[in-house]
């Protein structure tokens, strides 16, 4: 009797293991897995067993593991005075970001012809397919031209001044249409060029042909936003309310408003609010609405107070990566896209907290960063630099088209932290927030510089 019992047993588990096994390889060959295993990004000890690898390598997801191995993770990198310096060297000097407080009240209309030309031009190369796949239309760059009312701009223009009133978008041209360079990239919106939180200060300088947009500098970018997202206000509004001398700073990579107790809308990292006072657990902020003339208004929102810090945080090693790893695993999102980030939004969220302003993409945040190393030569040559050079929570590292921030380096690899769309093998994206090794799809071969975020 036993031993047909555990023929029986035996069987199953047999016939189980079998159908388990084949319906695994069959879901293998029809779908590709999204990784999710760490396992995958310590690409140098790959060959560890697993539970190896667990006991030695389970920490580097955590931001006290590498805070831990800072000697002075509390050192102040650069204080108020020094970060008032740094953003002007950025803007002023090397031309990069747009300080609110430095709007012209007037700007050359050959100026801003340039900027426009110069998008349309970068979309127009990049644009071929709709968002549903199909190729777009011969005349559709013509239309979106004509509809950017060029040849109305005048020699001088005379800045109007508004503020965002929530979550939108920056755009190549005048029009919500999603444009992609191939059409199964639908992810990449070559029409997007970053996207504006609430309170966002504006300089408008410009307006489309049927009025449903505006040619708009921010402290960060400049594009089209669409009529409907803004509020105008005057210049004194305008800087009364980007410089308030009583503010918060969002400190959490979404922060819920709520206006009369009701949900309004987020604001991600790093956004610059007037404080009005605090209720319990809830922070007070001033945020800006659009009257029915266009003008703004502003009411009193609150916010969770583990939402928001009272004035900027201090600028240290650990300041940066405890910021940076309330991202991990945050989804991928293409100039903001989705609500989400890319390498460079990312980047200039968390350096945000601190009061520090990047540009908005990451070829200009290598330029505003102070050059440490220029990479060249052979990988283990580029290993040895970094880790003697490089500064974790200070440190970006560059190679075209990404950036990311420098954690240190374990085990003789450096190790970095990025939003991430690229695959890890295969084709299967990771388009979220990662902790890697230099060495992921042989990112240190293409680097080109280690730059410090300090003047």
């Amino acid at each position: 009797m036993k031993k047909t019992i555990y023929k029986i047993v035996f069987t199953f588990f047999g016939v189980a293991g079998w159908l388990f096994g084949s319906l695994c390889v069959a879901s293998s060959q029809t779908a590709a897995a999204w990784t999710v295993s760490s396992r995958l990004y310590a690409d140098k000890n790959s060959d560890l067993p697993q539970l190896d690898y667990t006991r030695d390598f389970r920490h580097i997801t955590l931001p006290e593991f590498w805070i831990d191995r800072i000697e002075n993770p509390d050192r102040l990198i650069l204080n108020a005075k020094q970060i008032e310096q740094f953003n002007a060297q950025t803007a002023h000097l090397k031309g990069l970001t747009y300080l609110p407080e430095d709007f012209n009240t007037t700007y050359s209309g050959d100026w801003v012809g340039d900027k426009l030309a110069r998008q349309f031009a970068f979309l127009a190369i990049r644009s071929f397919y709709y968002e549903d796949g199909k190729q777009i239309d011969e005349n559709l760059m013509s239309e979106l031209w004509k509809n950017s009312n060029y040849e109305t701009i005048p020699k001088s223009i005379a800045t109007r001044y508004a503020l965002v009133v929530h979550y939108a978008h920056h755009r190549l041209s005048p029009s919500k249409l999603t444009l992609l360079k191939k059409p199964e990239q639908r992810y990449f919106d070559r029409n997007q060029n970053a996207a504006l939180d609430i309170g966002t200060p504006l300089a408008v300088l410009h307006s489309s042909s049927d009025g449903k947009w505006y040619f708009a500098l921010s402290p960060s970018s400049y594009g089209w936003i669409a009529a409907e997202d803004i509020a105008f206000a005057s210049r004194e509004e305008m800087q009364r309310f980007a410089r308030s001398r009583h503010f918060v700073v969002t400190t959490n990579p979404k922060n819920a408003l709520f206006v009369d107790g009701r949900y309004r809308d987020f604001v991600r990292m790093g956004v610059r609010l007037p404080y009005v006072g605090k209720r319990g657990e809830e922070i007070l902020v001033q945020i800006p609405q659009r009257d029915r003339d266009g003008r703004a208004k502003f009411f009193t929102a609150t916010m969770k107070s583990s939402d928001a810090h009272l004035g900027y945080l201090p600028y240290t090693p650990r300041t940066i990566i405890t910021q940076a790893f309330k991202f991990l695993n945050a989804p991928y999102g293409w100039g903001g896209m989705f609500g989400e980030q890319d390498c460079s939004k990312f980047i200039q969220q968390v350096y945000a907290v601190t009061g520090i302003l990047l540009p908005r993409n990451s070829g200009d945040q290598e330029k505003a960063g102070r050059v440490l190393i220029t990479f060249e030569g052979s990988t283990q040559k580029r290993v040895s630099e970094l880790i003697r050079k490089g500064e974790p929570g200070s440190t970006l590292l560059h190679l075209p088209g990404h950036i990311m921030l420098y954690l240190g380096s374990y085990r003789g690899n450096p190790y970095i932290i990025h939003a991430v769309w690229g695959a890890a093998e295969g084709h299967n994206p990771l388009a979220k927030t990662a902790v890697t090794t230099v060495h992921f799809k042989h990112y240190l071969d293409k680097m080109d510089t280690a730059v410090a975020v300090k003047p």
